[in-house]
């Protein structure tokens, strides 16, 4: 990771994005690969809002014009269930010594209290011999299971002596057999990693086996273990969404728009348009209205942007909306935002349109995952209890959970079903950009590299899925005069809805994203155009 500071932002260029802190904080996504894709029938999502009918997207926000704010207010804030169930792994922070855990063989293996554990004492797993070795819960985590029941399980680790692997895992056992739940971690010897696993029960009556394992341990090293943890997440139940008025019954034939602003048929184009500036321009440029805008605002800034989307909505445009925070991760987790952001959703419920929102978005590299992660659970049933027109979603660099390290694989960044209206991804085309001193001469294809896996992800976890960012250079522009158009009708042959370009040179570390000359110009303005006619 490099970092560099200047006129007041911090540009950390890790080996995946390029992630910029600042007011602004927007940012960008990274390597990808190539073609052929297979044609795909969009999933049906899970809607969370009665659909309307949809002729060109400048009617749908027109259709949406409504107020929700009467029926509004803090009740259903204040009922809201804790995000999280208790703790129920014993001593998971081995503040009594070893107490309520064992190694699994006691002959060869050893386990011991330590000093300097990630926070406080620790636990280490020590072997005579070479091998495997265990930490496992001497009475059973959970003696009784519910089937479909998501438990959201972590633990921190680090290796001792010398790097290895191992693996955090959960055996649900019963009469019919045992059904593991497991992710995997490679530990060094200087730092603390934080490794996470969601997991969802399948049978009745079966025993939760809680495990973290070290595998091929020499007998001069061990595996160092703190803040096991074992938590239930609560459903998501229907009662929890308010069911939205009814605005227009679907003409037959036609796309509809659920009033979150989602598509049943189609893809929205939009853009990021300079440091939020007006689109006007750029919009006469390309000879019509963008159907979605991406903005970037931080925590203190609620007022402007939602002042912005309110002028956005009156042009015809959806605002997608990214906010940094106002406390740290944990913090929020923890529900020091929870009055900011009932404020702001509050405030987004009484706009005339749907609004797409997203908190801290490309989160990877920037902090404890599991933070980001419990972060996301507590605030969306704020947003979905307090709106009736406000979409939560999530936005991720894409590269890193598909091509990345394991720590942010899709399933460990996801707060869980029924949370998240909309899962966006931000891959770029890096075709002759320059990174220490070499050209990358590859041409991205994203219908190989992230759609069909997004297509997977979503229709697993009943959720829609879009690009919030994208872009390509002069120069692959240059070469392959389509890819923009290809790219667009790629996305929808495997259901995605949104296709946003990041039309700016901040924090573009020299690469030319930028929508200029005629190439990249009549590119947009094509999808743009079958965006809104179907041609």
């Amino acid at each position: 990771m490099l970092v560099a500071t200047t006129a007041g932002l911090t540009v950390r260029h890790y080996p995946g994005p390029i992630w910029s802190k600042g007011t602004m904080s927007e940012i960008f996504a990274i390597h990808q690969t190539s073609p052929t894709p297979t044609v795909e029938v969009r999933p049906t999502p899970k809607p969370r809002r009665v659909a309307f009918r949809r002729n060109g997207v400048a009617t749908i926000l027109a259709l949406a014009l409504i107020s929700v704010a009467g029926n509004l207010g803090t009740a259903a804030f204040a009922a809201e269930p804790a995000p999280f169930g208790p703790e129920l792994a014993a001593n998971g922070g081995f503040e009594n010594g070893t107490a309520g855990w064992r190694t699994n063989d006691r002959a060869v293996q050893e386990l011991r209290s330590v000093p300097d554990g990630h926070e406080g004492m620790a636990v280490e797993l020590l072997t005579s011999a070479p091998g495997g070795v265990v930490l496992n819960d001497v009475e059973n985590t959970v003696l009784r299971t519910t089937p479909n029941v998501t438990y959201a399980v972590s633990a921190w680790v680090k290796a001792a002596g010398t790097a290895l692997s191992g693996q955090l895992r959960v055996r649900e056992s019963s009469s019919s057999g045992v059904l593991t739940h497991a992710t995997t971690f490679a530990a060094d010897t200087q730092t603390w990693q934080h490794v996470t696993l969601d997991m969802t029960t399948s049978t009745t009556g079966a025993k939760l086996d809680l495990n973290v394992l070290g595998w091929d341990a020499p007998s001069t090293g061990g595996l160092l273990v703190d803040d096991v943890s074992m938590k239930e997440v609560p459903a998501v139940r229907s009662g929890d969404h308010p069911a939205p008025p009814v605005v227009g019954s679907p003409a037959p034939g036609s796309c509809t728009t659920s009033q979150i602003g989602i598509p049943s048929c189609g893809v929205l184009v939009g853009a990021a348009v300079g440091g939020n500036s007006d689109p006007a321009a750029f919009e006469r440029s390309i000879g019509g209205t963008l159907q979605i805008r991406r903005t970037y605002w931080g925590g203190k800034n609620v007022d402007k942007a939602v002042a912005t989307a309110k002028a956005d909505i009156a042009q015809g445009r959806l605002p997608w909306i990214s906010f940094k925070l106002p406390y740290s991760w944990s913090e929020m987790a923890a529900g020091k935002g929870d009055a900011w952001a009932l404020d702001l959703t509050q405030k987004l419920a009484q706009l005339n349109g749907p609004v797409w929102v997203a908190f801290h978005h490309e989160p990877e590299g920037d902090g404890n995952t599991a933070d980001w992660v419990q972060m996301q659970r507590r605030l969306a049933p704020i947003v979905h209890n307090n709106s009736n027109n406000v979409a939560f979603t999530m936005i991720l660099t894409g590269w890193h959970e598909f091509h990345g390290a394991p720590q942010y694989s899709m399933d460990n960044m996801w707060p869980g079903d029924g949370l998240v209206d909309l899962v966006g991804i931000d891959p770029y085309n890096w075709y002759g950009t320059v990174k220490n001193g070499k050209t990358n001469n590859n041409m991205d294809n994203f219908a190989t590299a992230f759609y069909p896996q997004m297509r997977a992800f979503a229709s697993k976890h009943h959720t829609s899925w879009g690009v919030a960012e994208t872009g390509y250079t002069d120069a692959a522009a240059h070469l392959d005069p389509s890819w923009l158009v290809r790219s667009y009708a790629d996305m929808e042959r495997f259901g995605g809805v949104a296709f946003t370009y990041f039309n700016t040179s901040l924090n573009s570390n020299g690469a030319s994203w930028p929508i200029t000359g005629d190439e990249k110009l009549n590119q947009f303005r094509d999808i743009l155009k079958i965006a809104k006619n179907g041609k």
